[in-house]
């Protein structure tokens, strides 16, 4: 984005999108059934016999505090990033590193992300990002820096915006033979290339970006290194994802950026390995905004169909409705039990000083948070397209937020990997296992 005032524009959410004037359709006795307030009670019934007593008063406090700080300053015609600093002033732009809080570990992120994704999933898709891919590993390698353990706290507390750059226009999925080139110039190092579907770009302060030296050596030459706003060469420009018009999606070009050597979060070779262990948590976060987004609109429906007459009869009474949705709660409650143990997992060992990149355990729970993000990302988006079937027309209507939710789960299901990279990922592992025999 070459002029400033554009970027301003945006991150100060001072433009209005496109609208429309919205009709009630829902009935006021529903509408009033419909509140938040209401999902939640209906979410924590099944939510805490599964979690401890901590995990509970962290729930507790963290619904009471998005009720009555964030949705009421929700904006649908805004973007969400002025959301961020109210949610950093209290630690909650993430809940996996220790700053300043006591309940910390990815248990406590996923369940700040089911809460805010069922306040405001593109919130939530926009604060995962800033919060936690881009912020955990300046955590992880930079602590040693003053420089990079600044920008963590500017970046945790809402204050600044974070981005990561990996995927390109002609390496998606396959993100190890990346073309951007970082190459080291002495006294600094110059990155040139492009990266694509860079959430929160177009508004971002910092940019974390992995390229290589030598494009036919990417394992061995890969950095990890972190970019300004205001860097000579850098260009951003937002990419229209109407699944998420709240949020800025973009296109990030490096022309010959000149970026010194303090920066640098993984030297030469170890990018990569940041990378990918870097992935894990990004599916784990995942995992919870799924499973947020699939109790908003499976509560949604429940509450719906249970106050909807037809004939005479609330339509939860029809086996057509009760029976499908029952199922999938059934689906939902095993998914959220295994979402929890996925973090878990990743509290254990890849959280931990005993991280061993070698560990056969490591490589399992790597393919245990791919499997989990598959099924937890690809349910909520069945549960959303069943749910809209279940409510009828009013579930196509901005009335609901269930519409707004599938476009949503979406997104999910292919950031972090497509449906079959996760598949590809579970496959070699289990294939991996027969070497044992």
């Amino acid at each position: 984005m070459n002029d400033k005032n554009d970027l301003e524009n945006l991150k100060q959410n001072t433009s209005k999108m496109d609208s429309q004037s919205k009709v009630d359709l829902v009935d006021p006795t529903i509408k009033e059934k419909l509140k938040t307030e209401n999902i939640f009670k209906i979410l924590n019934q099944f939510i805490i016999p599964v979690i401890s007593k901590q995990e509970r008063e962290f729930l507790e406090e963290l619904e009471e505090f998005l009720l009555k700080e964030i949705e009421p300053k929700i904006d649908l015609n805004k973007m969400v990033y002025e959301l961020f600093p109210i949610l950093g002033k209290v630690n909650l732009m993430q809940r996996i590193n220790p700053h300043n809080m006591r309940r910390v570990g990815f248990r406590y992120e996923i369940i700040l992300a089911i809460c805010l994704s069922i306040i405001d999933p593109e919130l939530d898709l926009a604060r995962v990002v800033s919060g936690i891919i881009f912020s955990n590993p300046l955590y992880q390698y930079g602590k040693d820096n003053p420089k990079l353990k600044n920008i963590f706290e500017e970046v945790i507390t809402g204050r600044k915006i974070g981005c990561i750059c990996i995927t390109e226009r002609n390496h998606g999925s396959d993100a190890v033979n990346m073309e951007t080139r970082i190459r080291d110039n002495g006294e600094y190092l110059t990155i040139s290339g492009e990266k694509i579907f860079t959430t929160n770009g177009p508004v971002a302060d910092y940019f974390i970006v992995y390229g290589v030296e030598d494009p036919g050596k990417p394992r061995e030459t890969m950095y990890q290194v972190l970019v300004e706003n205001g860097m000579e060469g850098l260009e951003t420009h937002r990419i229209n994802i109407e699944a998420a018009p709240r949020v800025a999606i973009g296109q990030t070009i490096f022309h010959n950026v000149k970026v010194p050597k303090e920066n640098i979060i993984g030297n030469k070779g170890q990018g990569y390995q940041n990378l990918f262990k870097g992935l894990v948590a990004e599916r784990d976060a995942i995992i919870g905004s799924s499973l947020g987004i699939s109790w908003l609109v499976a509560v949604s429906a429940l509450i719906y169909s249970n106050f909807r007459k037809q004939f005479g009869v609330p339509i939860f009474e029809f086996q057509s409705v009760s029976y499908p949705l029952t199922e999938l709660f059934i689906n939902l409650m095993a998914a959220t039990e295994l979402g929890f143990k996925s973090a878990g997992l990743y509290d254990k060992f890849f959280n931990s000083s005993k991280y061993d990149k070698r560990s056969e355990v490591i490589k399992f729970g790597a393919a245990f948070s791919s499997g989990t993000k598959f099924l937890t990302s690809k349910l909520a988006h069945q549960i959303a397209y069943e749910s809209q079937q279940l409510c009828g027309g009013i579930a196509y209507t901005d009335n609901l937020k269930i519409n707004r939710a599938v476009e949503i789960a979406k997104l999910q299901e292919i950031i972090g990997g497509t449906r079959n990279i996760q598949l590809n990922i579970v496959s070699r592992s289990i294939k991996n296992m027969i070497k044992r025999i």
